[in-house]
């Protein structure tokens, strides 16, 4: 993805680029991740998308949302030590409120991201945080 990127950069400019893992990665992968991230020179990292570790009734696949909150955070706080504080992380997964996105800039997060919490809450979800 890297030597891609780079081969781009010389048509349309450098644009960052960021990767998205999954909050289901052990500790050990998780720190095999970021050092990966770290070696490639790799832009940023957007911790975490949907997780498959469920028993929700709709079945398999991926789920989001507020179930995603805890192990998504638990994500973050270890991704954030193993890639030190000045490395770009976008936080995701499971903010459905103020307190939520206040959580992950808390555990590390540089930016957050709001998927489900805006679907389901729409544009008051981002003025509340926006305003709080």
């Amino acid at each position: 993805m890297k030597s891609r990127q780079i081969e781009l950069t010389k048509v349309f400019g450098y644009r960052p680029l960021f990767v998205k893992i999954s909050p289901d990665n052990d500790k050990r992968t998780l720190e095999l991740i970021c050092r990966t991230l770290i070696d490639n020179s790799v832009d940023g990292l957007i911790c975490s998308n949907t997780t498959i570790k469920h028993d929700y009734y709709s079945g398999k696949g991926g789920l989001s949302g507020k179930p995603l909150m805890d192990s998504s955070t638990e994500a973050l706080k270890l991704s954030r030590k193993f890639l030190g504080k000045d490395f770009p992380i976008i936080a995701c997964g499971g903010v459905m409120s103020y307190e939520d996105y206040d959580k992950k800039i808390e555990s590390g997060a540089d930016l957050v991201q709001i998927y489900t919490g805006f679907i389901y809450q729409g544009p008051q979800l981002i003025n509340d945080i926006i305003n709080k």
